[in-house]
């Protein structure tokens, strides 16, 4: 359970994961009282949290998998990408969180989300640059959880990191958003 139109996982706590009705119910009252907006419930699946990194307009290029790992939450806990999760360095530390590039990843795997990725920054209309965010369940079925069309750009952040991975420098990867931008043409 999540607010709609809140950014940067503001609004998502463990509470956010029911199991039942009750639950359900307490939670929407919450964030109704908290943030006056709209609930969205989605199913949460089982699995590594990836971070995809895609720069262009037609042509575009993915750069290398991030993955968001939970080193310290127990195996019976859910693994949620909570406020805390992103933006609290104790609660990180505590929980073991950390942001690095995947790894052990089959190469059909990596071609099948690159794969995706087109296909969903392209069919979302996305312009310059966006993190598209999975879930990949142990049996490698692959769930877009959400795209990001703005996502931080700072260069110790999931996006430059993977671009620098690819050989693009934080001032060259700011040079070729902008350029993007300005190449953008809407018919």
């Amino acid at each position: 359970m999540k607010p709609l139109k809140e950014e940067a996982s503001l609004g998502i706590s463990q509470a956010s994961f029911v199991e039942n009705d009750e639950q359900f119910n307490e939670r929407v009252q919450f964030i109704h009282d908290k943030f006056d907006g709209d609930v969205i419930a989605e199913e949460y699946i089982e699995g590594r949290e990836f971070y995809v990194s895609v720069l262009g307009n037609h042509r575009l290029r993915v750069f290398p998998i991030r993955e968001l790992v939970f080193k310290e939450v127990p195996p019976d806990e859910p693994k949620i990408a909570t406020y805390k999760a992103k933006w609290d360095e104790e609660y990180r530390k505590r929980w073991g969180l950390q942001n690095q590039f995947a790894e052990g990843l089959d190469p059909a795997l990596i071609r099948s989300i690159e794969q995706t990725c087109k296909r969903i920054y392209h069919l979302l209309t996305i312009d310059g640059y966006a993190r598209l965010d999975f879930r990949v369940t142990a049996a490698n079925e692959v769930y877009f959880i959400e795209a990001n069309p703005n996502p931080m750009l700072a260069a110790d952040e999931d996006f430059a990191q993977s671009a620098l991975k690819a050989g693009l420098s934080f001032p060259q990867l700011v040079e070729r958003i902008i350029r993007t931008g300005l190449n953008t043409m809407r018919g």
